[in-house]
């Protein structure tokens, strides 16, 4: 087995360092003269290279033009994915809005599978409305558009679950109570086939 002197290791480390840092310098005088080339063939080789240089703000870096995904994100994502096939798979046009779903139960605090659910219950996923874009049953009119329904029923049960109502049993005495029961099972099943 191969031993290494630190010392040699060191003075290999300081080597590699010192000849990155001159050949830096060399560049940063003289791009042209550093790779041998005339002024003209430069310019044609590297102009895109040299219109992101005079484009592009001199305090920009790397970091500032990176995209950083949370586990958050990951997560959002593959909420929005559940949501979308278990409503593409009954033709729902709330398919479309996966996102505002997941979206306004993160805003609102509710389970992100929850509105979704409630939506095939009484419309079939919107198939079959209430009111204009009221897919819910929720209230006694409509709404200006699918996004505005979303917000609006997932705003209304987190109301509902301010009051510690925060399953479809609970929610169900108050928004559905003739058939409150079944209501809630059919939600619950629905939900449990969108996934966690």
């Amino acid at each position: 087995m191969k031993t290494y002197n630190k010392k040699n290791v060191l003075m290999g480390i300081v080597g590699v360092l010192a000849t990155g840092l001159i050949l830096n310098m060399i560049y940063q005088i003289s791009p042209k003269a550093a790779i041998g080339i005339d002024q003209d063939t430069f310019i044609k080789e590297y102009a895109i290279d040299l219109e992101y240089i005079d484009s592009t703000p001199v305090q920009e870096t790397i970091l500032d033009s990176a995209v950083f995904i949370t586990p958050q994100d990951i997560q959002n994502q593959r909420k929005i994915q559940n949501i979308r096939n278990f409503l593409e798979k009954r033709n729902s046009p709330l398919a479309k809005y996966a996102d505002e779903f997941v979206y306004a139960a993160n805003q609102y605090g509710i389970d992100y599978r929850l509105v979704a659910s409630i939506s095939i219950v009484e419309s079939s996923g919107g198939i079959h409305n209430f009111r204009a874009y009221n897919a819910w049953g929720w209230g006694k009119y409509g709404f200006d558009n699918w996004k505005d329904g979303i917000w609006s029923v997932s705003k209304g049960l987190a109301g509902y679950y301010a009051k510690g109502l925060d399953t479809p049993y609970e929610i169900g005495r108050v928004y559905c109570p003739p058939s409150a029961s079944s209501w809630a099972g059919k939600v619950s099943r629905l939900m449990n086939i969108i996934g966690e």
